[in-house]
C-alpha cells in the first residue's frame, strides 16, 4: 500500500514543521539564499556540503569577519536539509553553553535535563556551532566543547564550525581543525546601513554633538568641574584610535552622553558601522524584535550589536535588571569584550551595583578605561552626585 498524493504531501509538511521546530533557528528558519546567491562561491561550497548524505563524514570551517554573511550562510545550510526531509540542529555556541548550565539545575530525566539536551546536540547528524570564538573561555566551557565535538568527530557526525578567524586556540579546539576539514572563507563586510541608535538619538541629533561645543568647565565656570577637561582629553585619544573599552562613571548631566555622542559622531565620518544605544530602550527593542521577522529579528539585530565597530551603550544599569536583561547585557558584553571590540559605556551608576560578570570586565584596565566624570548638572545647576570609585582590587580576567 502507497499513501496517495495528498497524504504524502501533508506527512511531508508535518516532518518539514516537525524539523523545523527542533532546529533551535527561530527566526533564522526564514532565511533562504536567492537562486542567484545560491550559484556563487562560496555559497556553492557550503550548499554541497549540506547536501552531501549523512553517512558520509565531514566538518566544514565557515570564517569571516563582521558582516560577511555567516549566519545566513549558515542558515542555508540547515534550511536546505530541513526542506530535504533531513534533521538539522543550529546554536550559537554561548547560547548552548548558557542551556547546558541552565539544564544542570533541572531534574534529572527531565524534558530539559543536562544528560538528554547533551545527548540531542552530541548526536546530531547535522549540526551548526555559530559564534565559536566568541564565548567566554572558561574551563567548564571549554571542557564541554571538547567533549561535545570529540564525540562527533570519533562518530563521524557532520559538523559546521562557524567563527571570525581559523584561530580557535584561545578555546582550546585548534586540534580539531585537521586537514580534512572544509575550509570556507567569507569575503569583505557586507554593509547596510552604518548608523542605528536605540532610544532617539538619531543621525541628525547626533551630528549635532561634538568635542567643540562641548563645555569642559561646566554649568558654571571654573570650579563646577573637577575633571572635564581630563575626560574630554581621555575621550579624544580614546576617538582617534579607537581600541578596548572606554567607561564613563557619573552623576545625572555631567555631559558624559554628550562625549560619547561627540566621539561616535567622530567615528562615523570616517566610516565606521556605529550604534548609539540607550540601555533600557535597547532592551525593549530586543523583546520586541522576538515578534518580528527579517532584518528587524532578534538574531539579526543581537549578532548586529555583536558585530559593530563602535557601539555605545548609554545610561547602563538604568534598566529593571530582571534575569532576561542581565543574560542579553552579559552576552553582549561578553562577544565584544573577548574580541577587544571598540565600547563606549556610560553609567552613573557604582560598578558594584551592576551584574558582578559586566562589572568585573568593565574594570579590567587590560581592556579599557574606567574615568569618574565630577561635575554639577548641566540641567539643574544641583551639586555633582558623587559615585565612589572601589577600591584597587586585583585585576580578574573575565
Amino acid at each position: 500500500m502507497q499513501p496517495c498524493e495528498c497524504r504524502r504531501a501533508e506527512q511531508e509538511a508535518l516532518t518539514a514543521a516537525r524539523l523545523q521546530r527542533l532546529s533551535n533557528l527561530g527566526p533564522l528558519s526564514e532565511s533562504r539564499l536567492s537562486a542567484e546567491e545560491s550559484k556563487c562561491d562560496p555559497s556553492v561550497t557550503a550548499c554541497s556540503f549540506a547536501d552531501a548524505t549523512d553517512d558520509e563524514p565531514g566538518w566544514l570551517l565557515l570564517t569571516g569577519v563582521a558582516g560577511s554573511g555567516r549566519t545566513r550562510l549558515s542558515a542555508e545550510m540547515a534550511n536546505r536539509r530541513i526542506a530535504d526531509g533531513r534533521a538539522a540542529l543550529y546554536f550559537v555556541a554561548a547560547d548552548l553553553l548558557d542551556r547546558l548550565r541552565s539544564a544542570m539545575n533541572a531534574p534529572t530525566g527531565g524534558d530539559f535535563s543536562y544528560a538528554l539536551l547533551f545527548e540531542h546536540v552530541r548526536d546530531a547528524p547535522f549540526l551548526i556551532l555559530d559564534d565559536l570564538d566568541c564565548i567566554s573561555p572558561t574551563d567548564w566551557a571549554r571542557e564541554k566543547l571538547f567533549q561535545l565535538l570529540n564525540h562527533r568527530r570519533n562518530s563521524g557526525r557532520r559538523t559546521v564550525l562557524v567563527a571570525e578567524t581559523a584561530d580557535l586556540s584561545a578555546i582550546g579546539l585548534q586540534s580539531f581543525l585537521t586537514l580534512d576539514v572544509v575550509r570556507l572563507e567569507l569575503g569583505a563586510t557586507a554593509r547596510g546601513a552604518r548608523y542605528r541608535e536605540f532610544g532617539g538619538m538619531t543621525e541628525e541629533v547626533l551630528s549635532q554633538y561634538t568635542f567643540d561645543s562641548f563645555r569642559e568647565q561646566g554649568l558654571g565656570g571654573h570650579g563646577d568641574a573637577e575633571n572635564l577637561p581630563r575626560a574630554k582629553l581621555a575621550m579624544i585619544e580614546w576617538t582617534e584610535r579607537p581600541a578596548g573599552w572606554l567607561t564613563l562613571i557619573g552623576g545625572t548631566g555631567v555631559g558624559k552622553t554628550h562625549l560619547a555622542a561627540a566621539a561616535a559622531n567622530d567615528r562615523l565620518a570616517v566610516g565606521d558601522s556605529v550604534c548609539f544605544a540607550v540601555v533600557p530602550e535597547l532592551l525593549d527593542a530586543l523583546r520586541a524584535s522576538y515578534r518580528d521577522d527579517g532584518e528587524a529579528s532578534f538574531e539579526a539585530t543581537f549578532e548586529w550589536l555583536k558585530q559593530v565597530d563602535i557601539l555605545v551603550l548609554d545610561d547602563l544599569g538604568a534598566h529593571q535588571a530582571t534575569e532576561w536583561a542581565n543574560e542579553k547585557l552579559y552576552q553582549l558584553c561578553a562577544s565584544r569584550y573577548l574580541r577587544r571590540a571598540p565600547t563606549l559605556i556610560t553609567t552613573n551608576v557604582a560598578p558594584e551595583s551592576l551584574d558582578p560578570r559586566l562589572a568585573s570586565r568593565l574594570m579590567d584596565s587590560q581592556r579599557g578605561t574606567v574615568l569618574y566624570v565630577k561635575a554639577k548638572d548641566y540641567r539643574t545647576d544641583q551639586p555633582a552626585m558623587v559615585v565612589n570609585q572601589p577600591r584597587r582590587r586585583s585585576q580578574r580576567r573575565g
